[in-house]
C-alpha cells in the first residue's frame, strides 16, 4: 500500500513468500505495476527488468493504464475520509482493549 501512494512508477519482481501473490495483485487485478518477466531458467534477468521499467516508463497502453490505475489509487488511499476511518478503527480498537 505505501508503494501505492508513492509518486514512483511500479516494477515488480516478487522473491519469496506472499510478494507473489501481492506483485500479480498488484499486475493483473489492480493494473498499477508491471511485473518482471521471469527468465528461461526462472530468475530474474537484467532484460526482463530493463523491459518492466521500459513499459512502465514510456506511453505504452500499459505504462499509461497503471499510471492512470495508480492516481486513481492514491487519491483514494490518501482522501482524508478513508485515513480517519483507519485512524478511528485503530482508536476504537485499543479502547477496546482496555474495557
Amino acid at each position: 500500500m505505501e508503494a501505492l501512494v508513492s509518486e514512483c512508477q511500479l516494477v515488480l519482481f516478487p522473491q519469496v513468500n506472499d510478494q507473489f501473490i501481492n506483485a500479480r495483485m498488484m499486475s493483473l487485478d489492480l493494473k498499477v505495476g508491471v511485473e518482471v518477466e521471469k527468465g528461461e531458467n526462472g530468475g530474474i534477468t537484467k532484460d526482463g527488468i530493463c523491459k518492466a521499467i521500459n513499459i512502465m516508463m514510456d506511453d505504452t497502453i500499459i505504462g499509461k493504464e497503471a499510471r492512470m490505475n495508480q492516481l486513481k489509487w492514491r487519491d483514494f488511499l490518501l482522501a482524508p475520509e478513508v485515513q480517519e476511518s483507519y485512524t478511528g478503527g485503530f482508536i476504537d480498537k485499543l479502547r477496546g482493549l482496555l474495557n
